[in-house]
């Protein structure tokens, strides 16, 4: 994925191929190379995050701004690394992202005798496929029912007519999808695939009894709320909440009329999701647009914004919680991570909303991570390393379950045909470029 000497061209080379992914957000741009050693952990080269404007609630709405924080940021890596990024995994999320559960047929090869590997590893069926307004993103196989008996994971050996498959599907909006691609492109990085940012996430943070427990993954970025569920080990649920840490930043610079930057210093420094007895007393000051003199408030009314925009961000959560509750999915743990999850307070208050265990997620990988990519701003960023790893350099078939794979073509910066071509199981990556 970078200009180097040692080209991966498949087979074990553990250690020789480094990687390159791009977590393109709305309030910044972040980009990690890195690799795995023969042990499997991962070592992070480099990396760099710039300010980004080009994006809203997750979306590309400036492609010129995008591609600039691109370009800034893959040059900051080229000046301390010394390697120039040419194509780079690139995460997705924003509210055109939607999902659903559904069960296909598996047609089998034999008339008679056990299921076997190849039953199982055939091209995905074309009922998968999404319309043409939307582009495959993912399409992980959950469980198999085999003769009408459901939440089999491996009915490899097992003696039936009668086998389906239960895949979570994950698609985005074509022109959505289209955009990021063109600014990413336009800095010079082919987008060689593509992954949904809170499955990289959950990756980082979510540890294997949460995903077989029944763990819902919250990651509070700074346009959107991305969330995630596993349950029995499998993913259930994906979707995208449209508020984020933007939203807490705009409502204290709008109530004060102030700047975007000094919002953010405020938030950082004094906001929470919970009444302080300190916050009574202290003063918070405010550089007012149009005046020369500060405005000073007391701190109480920052918390009480920020306060509230947590309790609405709570309640949307937990409507995706009730809906889950309905289909019968479990769930005994909650991890919230991004970077607006260390607003002070926020782990406090969902978990006294809350009937079970609510932590707060530090992207937790094996191996030589510098120490300021283990917060939680650098969850999805340190798990779409991983997952590319696992991907490229690695060969394994991942975390989340085996997929489907679509490959894309990539035309002047621009998704075309999309689905020219499925390949079949054994994957963990859609939309992903082979050599």
């Amino acid at each position: 994925m970078l200009k180097q000497k040692t080209e991966y061209r498949g087979g074990d080379i553990k250690g020789s191929e480094t990687i390159t992914v791009i977590d393109v957000g709305t309030t910044k741009v972040c980009t990690v190379i890195g690799k795995s050693d023969s042990e499997g952990n991962v070592s992070v080269i480099g990396h760099s995050v710039v300010p980004c404007s080009g994006l809203k609630k997750g979306n590309v709405t400036d492609v010129l701004a995008t591609t600039n924080a691109v370009k800034q940021s893959v040059e900051q890596i080229r000046k301390s690394t010394g390697y120039s990024v040419e194509s780079a995994c690139v995460g997705v999320t924003g509210s055109h992202v939607a999902f659903r559960n559904t069960k296909t047929k598996v047609e089998l090869n034999g008339d008679q005798g056990p299921i076997t590997a190849g039953d199982l590893n055939q091209d995905a069926p074309s009922e998968i496929l999404p319309e043409s307004e939307h582009n495959l993103i993912h399409a992980i196989r959950m469980s198999y029912s085999v003769d009408g008996q459901d939440g089999i994971r491996n009915p490899t050996g097992m003696h039936s007519r009668d086998l389906e498959v239960e895949t979570h599907i994950v698609t985005g909006g074509a022109k959505f999808i289209g955009k990021l691609v063109q600014a990413v492109e336009a800095a010079g990085v082919r987008v060689k695939s593509l992954v949904f940012e809170p499955l990289a996430s959950a990756l980082a943070v979510l540890d294997d009894k949460e995903k077989e427990d029944g763990a819902i993954l919250v990651d509070i970025g700074g346009g959107t709320t991305d969330v995630v569920v596993f349950a029995n080990g499998q993913v259930r649920y994906s979707g995208v909440i449209p508020v984020g840490g933007h939203q807490f930043t705009n409502d204290i610079a709008m109530t004060f009329n102030t700047t975007l930057e000094a919002a953010e210093s405020a938030k950082v420094n004094y906001a929470s999701a919970e009444v302080m007895p300190s916050s009574l007393e202290q003063e918070v000051c405010f550089p007012v647009k149009g005046r020369d003199l500060d405005l000073k408030v007391k701190q109480i009314e920052v918390i009480q914004l920020t306060r509230e925009r947590a309790l609405e961000l709570a309640r949307l959560v937990m409507l995706k919680i009730d809906e889950l509750k309905d289909s019968g999915t479990p769930i005994s743990h909650m991890v919230l991570t991004g970077g607006a999850s260390s607003l002070s307070g926020l782990t406090e208050m969902m978990q006294r909303k809350l009937s079970f265990t609510v932590r707060q997620g530090m992207p937790s990988v094996n191996g030589r991570i510098p120490e300021d990519l283990r917060g939680p701003s650098y969850s999805t960023a340190m798990g779409m390393l991983v997952w590319a790893i696992n991907e490229y350099a690695l060969g394994a078939a991942g975390e989340f379950s085996r997929e489907y794979v679509a490959t894309p073509q990539f035309s002047g910066g621009m998704l075309s045909n999309l689905f020219h071509k499925l390949i079949k199981f054994g994957s963990v990556g859609l939309l992903t470029e082979r050599r």
